[in-house]
């Protein structure tokens, strides 16, 4: 396949991938990744329809592109929706106690519920 063949070829194939709604610039990025196949494939094999050929390999060489552009926006948008990483928490911030223990009243034994609510101020419940 010569370099003219080519040269008439990638106006159509740029406006078949215009047509279905690809801007011009991309579309043409699309068609130069094709023709740099088609420089390496072609020599080997020609295709029958070297104009099907060419809008199928650009078409394709959209699509991947898009994917890829549009997995690395929804990664990017997952990572900055993440909460930054607070302080790290010390021996001291948690006043001495290991992790999920639970606090204890006076003799060891554990708060029960209206012993807690005074301690952190909030008011017992009526009961009846």
């Amino acid at each position: 396949m010569n370099e003219a063949v080519l040269r008439e070829l990638t106006p159509a194939v740029i406006g078949v991938l215009v047509h279905r709604g690809v801007d011009f610039a991309t579309a043409e990025d699309a068609v130069q990744e094709a023709l740099i196949r088609a420089a390496s494939t072609w020599p080997d094999r020609p295709p029958d329809d070297p104009k099907g050929w060419l809008v199928k390999v650009a078409w394709r060489k959209f699509l991947d592109a898009h994917r890829s552009e549009t997995a690395r926006r929804d990664r990017e948008l997952r990572v900055d929706a993440q909460p930054m990483p607070g302080p790290v928490e010390s021996v001291d911030d948690r006043g001495g106690r290991r992790r999920g223990s639970r606090p204890r009243g006076s003799g060891g034994r554990r708060l029960d519920n209206a012993a807690v609510r005074g301690r952190v101020g909030v008011p017992a419940r009526k009961s009846g």
